[in-house]
Parts: C-alpha cells; sequence; structure tokens
C-alpha cells in the first residue's frame, strides 16, 4: 500500500502556530520599546528646533523695535501655532524658521502642540510638552 502525503498533519500546523505565537509573545515588548524611543527622540528632536528658531527669533527681534514691542520681556505657555500667529513681527520671524506646519508631541503629550516660556531678560527658551520640560538649556 503506496501512502499519499500531500501536505502537513494538523499536529505539524498546530506546532508551528505555537511556536510563531511564542516568538511574537517575545519580541513585542522589545518592539514597542523601540517605538516609544523612537517617538521621545523626535519630540526632544521637535522640541530642539523649536527652541533653536525662538533663540533665532529673539536675536533678530532685538534689532527691530515692532518684534521687541509684541513680546516685551517674554512669552509664557505660548503655543507654537500662538507664536506663529499673534506676536506680530516676531511670529513672521517664527514662521520663517518653522514654516506654517503644527508641530505635536507623540511621546510626551500625545497630539498635543508645544508650549513656550520665554524669557527675554535671561536670554533663555525653555519648550514643554504638557507639564514636563523637553528641550535641554543651552
Amino acid at each position: 500500500m503506496k501512502k499519499n502525503n500531500k501536505g502537513f498533519s494538523l499536529v505539524e500546523l498546530i506546532i508551528v502556530i505555537a511556536i510563531m505565537a511564542i516568538l511574537a509573545g517575545a519580541l513585542a515588548p522589545a518592539l514597542i520599546k523601540y517605538i516609544n524611543k523612537s517617538r521621545r527622540s523626535a519630540d526632544i528632536s521637535n522640541a530642539d528646533t523649536i527652541r533653536t528658531a525662538c533663540q533665532t527669533a529673539c536675536q533678530t527681534a532685538m534689532s527691530d523695535e515692532d518684534a521687541m514691542v509684541a513680546i516685551g520681556t517674554g512669552v509664557t505657555g505660548a503655543s507654537v501655532s500662538d507664536l506663529q500667529s499673534s506676536y506680530g513681527a516676531f511670529s513672521t520671524e517664527i514662521s520663517s524658521i518653522l514654516g506654517n506646519s503644527t508641530i505635536t508631541s507623540k511621546y510626551f503629550d500625545k497630539g498635543n502642540e508645544f508650549t513656550v516660556d520665554i524669557n527675554v531678560a535671561g536670554n533663555t527658551v525653555i519648550v514643554k510638552a504638557g507639564s514636563q520640560q523637553v528641550s535641554p538649556q543651552p
């Protein structure tokens, strides 16, 4: 009698599926950790870009009287879109550096815009996501 094997048995298929499930379960935490790390890196990079743009705009504003009047002694808790629209000549400078896109947080305060604290006298710019400071001090 000739045996006619044309495929895998049910037991063999179940074993292969079980092995794949074990591998997926072992790799999932590492993948999640990697995704969170990349989101955090993107937020830090965006915050640093915003901080640099604000510092550059402040330096430019020092020579433009209209821009200095617009920001006065500083800005506290303004979102990036507020900076791009509500501060006259200073806003024009920020928009020329950052463009008109809305930059939102992907890790620290998901989906919300970064907020900026600018102290003109102390020449400091702090970028926050929610209540957490994201950008390092220069």
